[in-house]
């Protein structure tokens, strides 16, 4: 892994890249004005070694057009110090942004671990597709192998939301964003759930509760299958 991580690893275009004599973020500048506790506080500055800002992504060096509502996606280094991620932080900052901008800004986070790294991003709450609360998702490792973060998408929003759906979901697709997340979190709420079933079923002896056991598996089954059908 380099000591110093670039936008051109990632992948990013260069004109979206931030000088590294510039893009050092002071941790008191960061979390400055959000409403976290002492605890979080320590535990941010305990668990983060610096931040940088990598990139910034807009119209005006990419020619991609804004979005209805976002206009620049900031890329941020996230350099820790262990292993531990103080997500609580980044969630609020995300939040911060989000509210302070309405919308405009979002946060696409790196967090190198040594080999590669990881990216995160926050989500805001979608009812209408199933996602009822606001949450911080963080990828699977990557690599630099080259194939990196794509920006992908007509407009800003759609860059974005391919954003999310490249850390979340692990593909590109800036469509319906939110409801693919929304059934892949269903499908392992009812996969645990499955396993929960036959493990109580397998242990059951009275055959009214291997029955009743048994019909609830059953059901959990059939839905996991459909969603996951609706997957492919």
């Amino acid at each position: 892994m380099p000591a110093i991580l670039a936008a051109g690893m990632l992948g990013l275009p260069s004109v979206t890249a931030v000088p590294a004599n510039r893009g050092r973020l002071p941790k008191e500048a960061f979390y400055q004005g959000l409403e976290i506790t002492a605890r979080l506080k320590r535990q941010f500055i305990d668990d983060i070694e610096s931040l940088t800002m990598l990139a910034v992504i807009r119209s005006k060096e990419t020619g991609i057009p804004d979005g209805r509502h976002v206009r620049e996606i900031s890329v941020i280094e996230v350099k820790l110090k262990g292993e531990r991620l103080p997500s609580a932080v980044l969630e609020r900052f995300s939040r911060f942004r989000d509210d302070m901008t309405h919308h405009a800004v979002k946060v696409l986070y790196v967090i190198p671990d040594g080999t590669g790294y990881r990216t995160a991003v926050f989500r805001n709450a979608n009812v209408n597709a199933g996602i009822h609360e606001g949450r911080l998702y963080v990828s699977d490792p990557r690599s630099l192998d080259g194939s990196g973060i794509r920006l992908v998408g007509s407009n800003l929003e759609q860059v974005w939301d391919s954003l999310c759906s490249q850390t979340v979901l692990n593909d590109e697709t800036p469509e319906n964003v939110d409801q693919r997340i929304a059934v892949r979190e269903r499908i392992m709420r009812l996969s645990a759930e499955q396993q929960r079933l036959e493990t109580a079923h397998a242990k059951a002896r009275q055959i009214s509760r291997r029955n009743e056991l048994w019909n609830q598996l059953r059901e959990v089954t059939e839905e996991l299958h459909r969603l996951q059908g609706e997957q492919q």
